[in-house]
């Protein structure tokens, strides 16, 4: 099974976008039935990315544009390898 973590910096107030991101993710990997949860992991680092299993596969300036776009791209790039 597949799990999908989007950490973020909590005290940049970046859960907004995070809870945008993981929606994102939810309704455009919704095909992949492997996935078994896509959560939300508030950090006091200034971090801004996704996970796959607890591998990186996206991570974004927290000050920054933050695009839910690039993270279903990188992720289903992951899937596919």
């Amino acid at each position: 099974m597949v799990h999908i973590n989007v950490e973020y910096c909590a005290p940049c107030r970046l859960g907004g976008e995070a809870v945008t991101t993981q929606r994102v993710l939810s309704d455009r990997l919704r095909k992949y039935d492997d996935i078994e949860a896509i959560s939300l992991d508030p950090s006091g680092e200034r971090t801004f990315q996704v996970t796959v299993n607890g591998e990186s596969v996206w991570r974004t300036d927290p000050d920054g544009d933050i695009d839910p776009m690039e993270a279903v791209a990188a992720v289903r790039e992951r899937l596919s390898a």
